[in-house]
């Protein structure tokens, strides 16, 4: 497999882990990504924050008390919200604990209130200690609770906590874009990929990660086309796969993020 790319991109940040990526959220109102990390041997679950911008860490491999059951809701406003999972049996998310990005200091903490949504800008939470049809309103800087709603109000827009994330859609083989984009592979690089597809038109750009049987291996490869078909980015990201996986790049502040081999994150300014 021979395609040549242009590579005239630049490079954004590179962050590289000894942990494995397992999840990494965004901040519309500011150029931050926050990369959660998971060492497996070691139990631990760490936290790193990045200006992209900048291309700085602001800080790295943050951790709290609890370890290892710990997780992301959302990033808004300069604050992380992350929750916890108490009853490690049944791994359902609990808890808030707010954390600031700027001075990585807990704001607040509550074992009663759960994330829900983001909902028409608002912090949409339940609580442990009301009906299970209950619903209330956060202020996300001091933990307040603003409104209760018994019902969440008709007209409300419920929105993904990671909305200024652009993901690609993701076609499995069964479906009929993954034969268009099959045979548009197939023709132009004869490349022929099993299983599914990310596919993604971004500005001029076509983002493609595909995946092919190497010798009875399972690859990834990540390919970015201008709108003419000329290759500017072809790049190996994972390797010896087990089953292939969802929203393998996105797109944030015109800057293309993907993650190479489980342990590496890299950027491309758009």
């Amino acid at each position: 497999m021979n395609i040549t790319p242009i590579n005239c991109f630049q490079e954004g940040i590179q962050f590289a882990t000894t942990g494995k990526i397992w999840k990494i959220i965004t901040d519309s109102s500011m150029p931050v990504i926050i990369v959660q990390t998971r060492d497996g041997d070691a139990y631990q679950t760490a936290f790193t924050a990045i200006n992209i911008q900048s291309q700085t860490t602001l800080w790295q491999d943050f951790t709290l008390e609890e370890s290892w059951w710990v997780g992301m809701s959302l990033l808004s406003q300069g604050i992380l919200l992350l929750h916890t999972y108490p009853d490690t049996q049944k791994p359902q998310p609990q808890g808030l604990i707010a954390l600031e990005i700027a001075s990585r200091e807990v704001l607040w903490q509550t074992e009663e209130l759960h994330f829900y949504e983001v909902i028409d800008n608002q912090i949409v939470v339940t609580s442990s200690t009301t009906s299970s049809n209950s619903y209330l309103t956060i202020d996300i800087k001091t933990g307040n609770v603003l409104e209760r709603f018994q019902e969440l109000p008709t007209g409300l827009t419920r929105k993904n906590e990671n909305k200024s994330m652009i993901f690609p859609f993701h076609y499995q083989d069964e479906m009929a874009y993954f034969q268009t984009v099959a045979v548009f592979l197939k023709k132009k690089f004869n490349l022929q990929i099993v299983q599914a597809v990310d596919y993604l038109e971004y500005d001029n750009f076509i983002i493609i990660s595909y995946f092919y049987d190497n010798a009875g291996d399972l690859m990834n490869n990540l390919l970015v086309l201008d709108q003419n078909g000329q290759v500017l980015f072809h790049q190996n990201i994972e390797k010896q796969l087990t089953g292939i996986g969802l929203d393998t790049f996105f797109v944030f502040k015109n800057e293309l993020f993907f993650v190479k081999h489980k342990t590496l994150l890299q950027s491309l300014k758009l």
